[in-house]
């Protein structure tokens, strides 16, 4: 694969929706996906309208990998989710696509993630860090400051 058949675009709702459905990214047949969550948790967004963007990585014309940002309360942007098809996975492309995702716009804010278990090493081998250690549901806040944020 050549770097240069990667593209990120933005994307809209429905194109992410569809994505998630596809590669069954929830791991629930029937959930309901709406486009703005308020609450993880024990944590609240009361943002009446935040910022949000949609992002696909796309290769040549082929939608693999989905991300989306969203205004969050204090300072954060919350990457909704960072998922890359199965059989792409292993090039630390879900890095790439949230860093070219974030630097839309968003660097003026520090990343925070609502983060599975099974992603919790991965997400501190980038430099998050537990926003408070509480688990929920088998996920856990974690932030990245800004300033700490590399392009790896």
């Amino acid at each position: 694969m050549n770097s240069k058949d990667l593209i990120v675009k933005k994307i809209t709702f429905p194109e992410i929706k569809n994505y998630w459905i596809e590669v069954d990214h929830f791991k629930e047949p029937n959930k309901k996906v709406i486009e703005v969550i308020t609450s993880l948790g024990h944590l609240k967004n009361t943002l009446e309208q935040p910022r949000r963007q949609s992002y696909g990585l796309f290769l040549r014309e082929r939608l693999i990998g989905v991300t989306k940002l969203v205004e969050w309360e204090n300072e954060f942007v919350r990457y909704r989710t960072l998922n890359i098809r199965k059989e792409f996975r292993g090039s630390d492309l879900g890095w790439s696509l949230l860093m070219e995702a974030y630097s839309d716009g968003w660097q003026q804010r520090n990343l925070f993630g609502w983060v599975r278990r099974s992603h919790y090493d991965w997400s501190r081998s980038k430099g998050f860090v537990e926003l408070d250690g509480i688990w929920n549901e088998d996920h856990i806040a974690m932030v990245l400051k800004k300033e700490n944020i590399i392009k790896k």
